[in-house]
């Protein structure tokens, strides 16, 4: 009932020649556009919701343009789609927006400034309306005019359960808090919360039927019958019930799809007719005009999608080894036995993981928590041993680092400990250097971790430039986003290594980093990730010493040394 097909009239096709061919059918819907929307600061039409819309676009396909047209009648507005080239291509492509996050009036053309939705938005007064209605046609999608039957539906919603819990008071990676969304069922509509909360309701009675299924199986085809009554799966067992409790977790993952294209922060592509994800990037961006999908589709965002999707990942993990999983620190690793690790670490304080889990982890619990009642003992993710150098956790941002240099360097020892020796160790890494001071170009985060695989014995002996995003993946971040993943080769350092001075290291990195960065240009790697790359053979040449001294007899640090490496690749 929350999700009702949209009947094709004669009236409807009247201006839309487009829709004849469907006259008197119900056609699906695919998605709802909605543009959020705040009182206008205009006294004048300060009774009325105007809407806060990126753009009014909703299809660049050339020959195929669709947009929003905005009707102002009788000091309200109503939008209507139109098809082909708007007269105003470049007011069409920003609908109300002008910079950052500002706006103007619909109504007045009065600005509508950053702050003041932030207050209109703390206050309670943000709401939605909604501006296009996309359905499926024959072979195609197909652009509708909004009416007030359907926002009625919408608001019909009555979700039984939310997600508990606040989002972390960090602008940098949760940008809606700034404009009083502060928890997590805040970036939920309330359609969207029913959705999820039924499917996740479902997987416990889909668990119950297979179980009933595994039995009368066993049963028909005399099966041993000893582990019916059965052992859960996550104590090992291989019966009855730890075969429902894993095909509930398969279900689980094809939710948290579900709920990643699935929230009121997800934004329409009209490059592609199609949406963007929640995490289109490992953040919590705010989103202005948003998609509310139809989970009940077919389509993209849709639970059917995304139990295909989920499928064909189990497909192409299929194995008849036995593999486990253990949520461990990698400070604390067992000593049992010797290892070849390879490892993608955080970047220091680039991604707070931890935080940005709970939006899966919510719908997870909620799932799964008979399941495995251990790993869902919290209401939240845990966080205070997560490696991340994250001042809000760590008393400011000395605190941050000196977690992050002490734990890295505790993490990095327990690798060089037990590493297989005839291995090396390799260690991901994808933070883009992004400061600068009167030393050169470095990071705080580079020196940290670098510093952190130093202190643990390791020297680097090569980079592997691997391609790790997908080019569509790219084109919705921003434009200095790394494309590739810098694999750094390690192995313990040899002892007795000799002592050099920054001169000897300066006319080292002038004779290598050149042969290096033939090598890695042959590779194929984008531009954007020369300079991360050239960080393996550089600091190959640093490592290499037991220690650098300046000119004073002073141990050249790490920060100093990935200068001079970029002052070298600049050269």
């Amino acid at each position: 009932h929350l999700y009702p097909k949209v009947e094709i009239t004669a009236e409807m096709a009247q201006e839309r020649p487009d829709l004849k061919l469907y006259v008197g059918q119900k056609l699906t819907v695919v998605a709802w556009i909605w543009a959020r929307t705040v009182k206008s600061p205009n006294p004048a039409f300060a009774h009325i919701d105007v809407p806060l819309a990126s753009t009014f676009m909703l299809s660049t396909k050339e020959g195929k343009e669709v947009f929003i047209e905005p009707l102002i009648r009788d000091k309200h507005y109503q939008f209507i789609v139109r098809m082909g080239k708007p007269k105003d291509a470049e007011g069409a492509k920003n609908g109300t927006k002008r910079a950052r996050a500002n706006f103007v009036c619909l109504m007045s053309g009065v600005p509508i400034t950053g702050d003041y939705i932030k207050l209109e938005a703390k206050a309670g007064r943000m709401k939605a309306c909604l501006m296009a209605v996309v359905v499926e046609g024959a072979h195609k999608r197909l652009y509708l005019s909004p009416n007030n039957e359907m926002e009625k539906v919408a608001q019909q919603a009555r979700p039984e359960w939310e997600p508990e819990g606040f989002l972390v008071d960090d602008a940098r990676a949760f940008t809606p808090t700034v404009y009083g969304m502060t928890r997590w069922r805040d970036l939920f509509t309330p359609r969207q919360l029913v959705s999820l909360t039924t499917f996740s309701n479902l997987i416990g009675e889909v668990r119950n039927q297979a179980k009933n299924d595994f039995l009368s199986a066993s049963l028909n085809n005399s099966l041993s019958n000893s582990d019916q009554s059965g052992e859960h799966l996550s104590t090992g067992g291989k019966g009855a019930i730890a075969y429902a409790e894993a095909i509930s977790i398969y279900l689980s993952f094809a939710i948290s799809k579900v709920a990643d294209r699935g929230s009121s922060l997800t934004r329409w592509m009209p490059t592609r007719d199609s949406m963007y994800n929640t995490f289109s990037r490992q953040a919590l961006p705010m989103s202005w005009d948003f998609v509310e999908v139809n989970s009940i589709g077919e389509q993209t965002g849709g639970f059917a999608e995304s139990l295909r999707w989920t499928i064909e990942a189990l497909e192409g993990t299929a194995t008849i080894r036995a593999g486990s999983a253990q949520q461990l620190s990698a400070t604390n690793l067992s000593q049992e036995r010797l290892s070849v690790f390879s490892t993608d670490p955080p970047y220091y304080d680039n991604v707070p993981y931890a935080d940005l889990s709970d939006f899966f982890y919510a719908w997870l619990r909620y799932s799964l928590k008979s399941v495995f009642p251990d790993l869902f003992s919290t209401l939240a993710v845990p966080k205070a041993d997560e490696l991340t150098a994250l001042p809000y956790r760590h008393d400011g941002k000395a605190g941050a680092e000196a977690f992050f240099l002490n734990g890295m360097t505790q993490a990095m020892h327990r690798l060089a400990e037990q590493a297989y020796p005839t291995f090396p160790v390799t260690i991901y890494y994808a933070f883009k250097q992004s400061e600068g001071d009167d030393e050169g170009v470095a990071s705080t985060g580079w020196d940290t971790f670098l510093d952190a695989i130093i202190r643990a014995g390791f020297a680097i002996t090569g980079t592997w430039p691997m391609r790790t995003e997908l080019a569509n993946r790219m084109r919705g971040m921003e434009s200095n986003a790394l494309a590739s993943s810098i694999v750094l080769v390690c192995r313990p350092r040899i002892e007795n290594s000799p002592i050099a001075t920054r001169r000897e290291l300066v006319n080292a990195l002038k004779t290598e980093l050149p042969i290096a960065l033939v090598h890695l240009q042959a590779g194929n790697i984008a531009p954007v990730d020369l300079a991360q790359a050239a960080i393996g053979p550089g600091m190959a040449v640093y490592t290499r010493y037991a220690k650098v001294l300046d000119a004073q007899g002073q141990p050249l640090s790490v920060r100093q040394a990935l200068a001079l490496i970029n002052e070298t690749l600049d050269e």
